[in-house]
């Protein structure tokens, strides 16, 4: 069974079941759906705006007629080709459908972008053949894919009509991050687009080679500098180039990842960042003159203590105009029992005894006048 769009709708008073048909009243006829999801099953938030109401469970005359239109429209595509040919030739119609009544006919075609073709001559070729209600619908590549439906590249029958329902974001970039060829002819489809299957892994990808140098990069190692060559995903493992050495070695991406930030740098981080830190502590350590350790400070004294203490550590004042005297000059101690007169040696000069004052030097006399 094909693989539809995904409709939410209010059971009503029905008790369903994963795997029923139901019969749903729409504004295209009656339609037949099958219930993939319970209501227990739905989350809150998934749901907005107004729900269709089922209609009823689907009958073996339900699922006989269904089988019946398929048939109808599977003949009629011949027929509605040609109308549309009449218009256009590059006018290519890939799906019609029924109702269960037989009295609506939706009708989906395919046209290149470039081409510019009104729309409303196509619908006046269909209404000219067809007397049930019509309803045109331009799609695109994929969902033309989707509705034909076939085999892909791997064998099996396609994503798109077997189980997906809806088309996700695909561009080059998803096809880079998981290494394989940038060439459009080896990772495209039977509709012509980019695979579906290329957002499957990619989570996976991302994760390997989140921890791992890019292909490429240079990055240094202790055995010295190395540029990745590759990446193989799969096996996980990465293949380097020394080029000092000239000798390509490979690693498991678990040895490789262990040593990165530690012995393993990206040569880039070194270059703006490492360097940047080294070269300022080089000048950091030129301009280095000491360290100051901050001590306590004493605590200040009053100002009569501190003149005491700068008066008792002050030296005496030394006259400039006095001269040196020179080593040759002094006078030595003799050793005893020398027997050089002592009249060569000077004579020591009488030391003045100061002056004594206060209680024992007695009472000044004072001088009588004449």
């Amino acid at each position: 069974m094909t693989a539809g769009d995904l409709l939410y709708c209010s059971p009503g008073d029905l008790n369903l079941m994963i795997g029923d048909y139901v019969v749903l009243a729409t504004d295209r006829g009656e339609r037949m759906g099958r219930v993939v999801v319970t209501p227990d099953q739905i989350m809150t938030n998934q749901v907005s705006g107004p729900l269709r109401v089922i209609s009823r469970l689907a009958t073996e005359a339900d699922l006989t007629t269904q089988e019946k239109v398929k048939k109808k429209a599977a003949d009629e595509s011949n027929r509605a080709q040609e109308c549309a040919a009449r218009v256009d030739s590059r006018v290519r119609v890939a799906d019609l459908t029924y109702d269960l009544t037989e009295t609506f006919l939706e009708i989906s075609y395919v046209l290149p972008d470039k081409v510019q073709v009104k729309h409303d001559n196509i619908q006046r070729a269909f209404e000219s053949h067809y007397s049930e209600s019509l309803q045109l619908n331009r799609i695109g590549d994929r969902d033309r894919a989707k509705l034909t439906g076939g085999f892909g590249v791997c064998g099996r029958e396609l994503c798109c009509s077997s189980w997906m329902t809806t088309f996700p974001s695909i561009s080059m970039k998803l096809a880079k991050e998981q290494g394989l060829s940038p060439n459009p002819s080896k990772i495209s489809g039977v509709c012509g687009r980019l695979l579906c299957c290329l957002t499957f892994e990619v989570d996976a990808y991302r994760e390997i080679a989140g921890t791992l140098p890019k292909v490429g990069k240079t990055i240094s190692t202790p055995a010295g500098r190395a540029k990745v060559l590759s990446i193989n995903y799969l096996s996980e493992t990465v293949r380097l180039y020394f080029k000092d050495q000239g000798e390509t070695i490979q690693l498991t991406a678990d040895e490789l990842r262990a040593q990165m930030g530690t012995t393993v740098r990206p040569v880039d981080l070194e270059e703006k960042v490492e360097e940047t830190v080294r070269k300022q502590e080089e000048e950091r350590g030129k301009n280095f003159l000491g360290v100051l350790t901050p001590v306590d400070t004493p605590p200040r004294r009053d100002d009569s203590s501190s003149k005491r203490d700068s008066a008792r550590r002050a030296k005496p004042h030394r006259d400039s105009n006095k001269k040196s005297i020179s080593s040759s000059k002094i006078a030595r101690r003799r050793p005893a029992g020398s027997k050089e007169s002592t009249e060569s040696s000077p004579e020591p000069t009488p030391r003045k005894r100061p002056r004594r004052r206060g209680r024992r030097a007695g009472r000044r006399t004072t001088p009588r006048p004449e």
